[in-house]
């Protein structure tokens, strides 16, 4: 493997001021490609490992820039023809041939910002110093996260940028799925401070039909972990009604952070903040039909935790 392929990484956002992944004031780095495919997910353009085309119809005027830029032609307009009907243009994507596409060019020649491009590669230097620019606002305590997608699909580059910024004194942390080999984990965890690592549901056949995958790689790692990392690990339930909210799933859970010797979780409620994206990826989100929980839903779980002595913090209400 060259030495490209071992400091260049691939991202699709960074966000400064965040107060909820971490103790402190930190930056979050959104790592692209998981190897998960939750239906719920917020964060869709996360899940290709390839950069994705996202485009905004509302500030679009169809002008036709993009088409002409395309290498591949990969764009193309459909305007309405009955005056009967009136009707918007409609930009069609061919986005299959867009993972393929070396200069996404539609983007720069798009002047209203209404296609932009979701990925992009940086190097582990390049990362620190970007982070770099925000450790004055940090204060005491802060530092950088890891989220995605899934970090630990970059094992080489994660494992050299949190080397970099754990020798700098950096406080870090990063929040995994936990589906991935435990070796991509097990190279960053002597420069982790905080680990949290989802746990989307204890029943296999529910989580494979939710995710994509069987949970059996994911307890695995957890229980490894929860023996070997000597940081904070903190598990993560994202609590979705009719798959995960009811007792049995909560019980079950239950048993498996206690057997972990762990005795904390952060429970966060559905939420339909992304839904959004999936139209600028041309996607369709996976329902309309439920609401986030409701506040007596996630007391009644969260008394469930605290009756078996793990300690259970509702949504952004943490400690860190």
């Amino acid at each position: 493997m060259g030495e490209t392929a071992l400091t260049n990484g691939i991202l699709f956002d960074i966000q400064g001021f965040s107060v909820h992944d971490g103790p402190g004031c930190r930056t979050l780095i959104f790592l692209k490609g998981c190897s998960l495919h939750c239906a719920w997910c917020s964060n869709p353009e996360g899940i290709s490992p390839l950069p994705e085309l996202l485009h905004q119809p509302a500030q679009c005027t169809f002008d036709g820039l993009c088409t002409e830029a395309c290498p591949s032609k990969a764009i193309t307009i459909s305007r309405p023809t009955s005056r009967e009907a009136p009707a918007s243009p409609e930009l069609l994507i061919d986005r299959a041939a867009c993972t393929t596409c070396p200069t996404f060019a539609c983007t720069t020649a798009c002047c209203t910002g209404a296609i932009r491009k979701a990925g992009y590669t940086l190097s582990s230097d390049a990362l620190y110093e970007r982070i770099c620019r925000d450790r004055q606002y940090w204060g005491p305590g802060g530092g950088i996260t890891l989220t995605g997608g899934e970090p630990f699909l970059q094992p080489l580059f994660v494992s050299e940028f949190l080397r970099r910024c754990y020798q700098a004194y950096i406080h870090t942390a990063a929040e995994t799925c936990g589906n991935v080999p435990y070796a991509a984990i097990a190279r960053s965890l002597p420069f982790l401070d905080w680990l949290f690592f989802d746990l989307k549901g204890m029943n296999p056949a529910e989580h494979l039909a939710m995710t994509g995958t069987s949970n059996s790689l994911i307890l695995k790692n957890a229980r490894r972990l929860a023996l070997e990392f000597p940081g904070r690990l903190i598990f993560r339930l994202p609590l979705i009604p009719g798959y995960n909210d009811h007792e049995t799933q909560i019980l079950s859970l239950i048993r498996f952070i206690s057997a972990t010797g762990k005795h904390e979780i952060n429970v966060l409620p559905a939420h339909h903040l992304g839904r959004e994206k999936y139209k600028l990826l041309g996607k369709k989100y996976f329902t309309e039909n439920f609401s986030p929980p409701p506040v007596n839903k996630l007391k009644e779980v969260c008394h469930l935790f605290e009756n078996e002595g793990i300690k259970c913090y509702l949504g952004s209400d943490t400690p860190f």
